[in-house]
C-alpha cells in the first residue's frame, strides 16, 4: 500500500503556492495512474454527521484524469458539492453559485471584474465524510481552471479545499485505496490572505534543499523509465553484503515505496531515506518481474 504522509503544516508557497490562487491548480502526486475508483464520491447523499468528533476520520476521494483529487462535501447542511483537494492552494475557495446557494455570501453581494470575485467569507459548517469543520475561511470567486475541469468531466466542480482546511489535520493520503485520513492537530491558523501581498512583493531569498540518506542502504538507483508514468525507481545495483543485499533486493527491481513513502523519482528515494535511522527495520515495496513484493531492510551506520 502506497501512502503519502503530509505534515500538519505545509510551508506557504509550496507546490503551486500562491500563484495557484489565480493561475491554476496543482495536480496530485505525479506518477499516479488515474482511474475512477469503485467508491468515487459521486453526488450522492452524504453520511449524517457524527455527534462525537472522532480522533481520526477516513474520507474517500476520486482521482480525475488530470491527477486532481475530488472530494464530496456538504456546506452549511446543503449539498453535496464536489471540491478539488489541492495540496498547493494556500486558501479554500468556493465558486459564486455554491456560495450563494449555501448562504456563505448573499446572492446580491457585489462582484469585482476579476473572476467575479466577492472576496473573503466564512463557511459556518463544512462536512466531508464524518468530519465536520466549523468557521472555515474561504475566498469566493469563479476560478477559470474549475470551469475547465467541469467542462472536461461533465460534472460541476464547485471549489478548492486548500491549506486553510488541511492545516488543521495530520493528513495521510492513500493513493491506491483512494482514501484520505485526517487526524486533528493543535495548529493556530494565520490570516494567509492578509499576508499574501507581503509574500508576493517582499524580498526573495534563494534556499537550497539538500536531501541525503541518514543511514547506509547499499544500493544505487537509476533514472525511472517512462517518466511520470513509471511505477517507481529502478535499482541499478545492489552492493554485496549490504543491508539491501541482506534484505533480498536485486538489481533490476523497481523501488515503489520506502518507509511508506512513494518513490517515483531519485529525489523521492533520497527524501524518504533521510528519515530512516540506522538499525530501524523499514518496509520496502518493489516490483520484480511485474509482481509486487514487500521486503524489510535494516539500514546500517554510514551514508
Amino acid at each position: 500500500m502506497m501512502k503519502s504522509i503530509l505534515p500538519a503544516f505545509v510551508p506557504y508557497g509550496s507546490g503551486v503556492g500562491a500563484i495557484a490562487l489565480v493561475l491554476g491548480l496543482s495536480a496530485a502526486r505525479a506518477g499516479h495512474e488515474a482511474q475512477a475508483p469503485a467508491t468515487a464520491p459521486e453526488r450522492a447523499p452524504a453520511q449524517a454527521p457524527s455527534t462525537v468528533k472522532p480522533a481520526k476520520v477516513m474520507v474517500p476521494f476520486e482521482m480525475l484524469p488530470t491527477n486532481h483529487m475530488l472530494v464530496c462535501v456538504r456546506i452549511n447542511d446543503k449539498g453535496p458539492f464536489l471540491l478539488v483537494f489541492d495540496l498547493g492552494a494556500p486558501i479554500t475557495l468556493l465558486g459564486n453559485t455554491v456560495s450563494a446557494a449555501t448562504g456563505v455570501v448573499k446572492a446580491s453581494a457585489p462582484r469585482s471584474f476579476l473572476f467575479a470575485m466577492r472576496g473573503e467569507a466564512t463557511v459556518d459548517k463544512l462536512q466531508v465524510g464524518n468530519l465536520m469543520v466549523a468557521k472555515l475561511p474561504v475566498l469566493v470567486f469563479d476560478h477559470p481552471v474549475l470551469k475547465a475541469l467541469s467542462k472536461m468531466t461533465g460534472r460541476p466542480i464547485d471549489g478548492i479545499m486548500g491549506f486553510t482546511f488541511f492545516a488543521r489535520y495530520k493528513t495521510t493520503i492513500d493513493y491506491q485505496a483512494h482514501q484520505m485520513t485526517f487526524e486533528p492537530v493543535d495548529y493556530a491558523m494565520r490570516d494567509l490572505l492578509k499576508e499574501l501581498p507581503d509574500r508576493l512583493l517582499g524580498p526573495k531569498a534563494v534556499r537550497r534543499r539538500v536531501v541525503a540518506p541518514s543511514a547506509l542502504l547499499g544500493l544505487r538507483v537509476g533514472k525511472p523509465l517512462g517518466g511520470v508514468d513509471s511505477p517507481g525507481v529502478p535499482i541499478a545495483e545492489v552492493y554485496k553484503d549490504s543491508p539491501a543485499d541482506r534484505a533480498g533486493l536485486k538489481a533490476g527491481d523497481v523501488l515503489v515505496s520506502l518507509d511508506g513513502r512513494w518513490t517515483t523519482s531519485i529525489t523521492d528515494v533520497f527524501d524518504a531515506s533521510r528519515d530512516v535511522k540506522p538499525g530501524q527495520d523499514t518496509a520496502v515495496v518493489i516490483l520484480r518481474d511485474g509482481v509486487e513484493k514487500t521486503l524489510t531492510i535494516r539500514p546500517a551506520d554510514g551514508a
